[in-house]
């Protein structure tokens, strides 16, 4: 499998978790909406300003960001199925198929 396939299936597979915990704690009352709120907030704020410092800043990062990030349905997919399959498979390992 080569690193271009490798790196959405790794991110998918922390997305998943990530994405379980927060929705089990807002779910079971053990935290609020806040943190899955601001967990989402957090990537947004992230992504922007990764954006503009590669463009504004950095001609040679600007250039690998282009080479290496491929934002698309080519990455989009594999990563959300790889999320959806971890989370389901953590949550029938935590409490079973019943």
């Amino acid at each position: 499998m080569t690193r271009h396939a490798l790196l959405p299936v790794a991110m998918g597979c922390a997305m998943g978790a990530m994405m379980l915990m927060l929705l089990h704690g807002m779910l079971t009352g053990q935290s609020s909406g806040a943190g899955l709120a601001a967990f989402l907030a957090a990537h947004v704020v992230a992504v922007t300003l990764a954006a503009f410092f590669a463009a504004r800043l950095s001609p040679r990062l600007r250039r690998a960001l282009s080479r290496h990030h491929q934002p698309g349905l080519r990455h989009l997919a594999p990563m959300l199925a790889t999320a959806g399959l971890t989370a389901g498979a953590i949550h029938l390992t935590l409490h079973g198929l019943t």
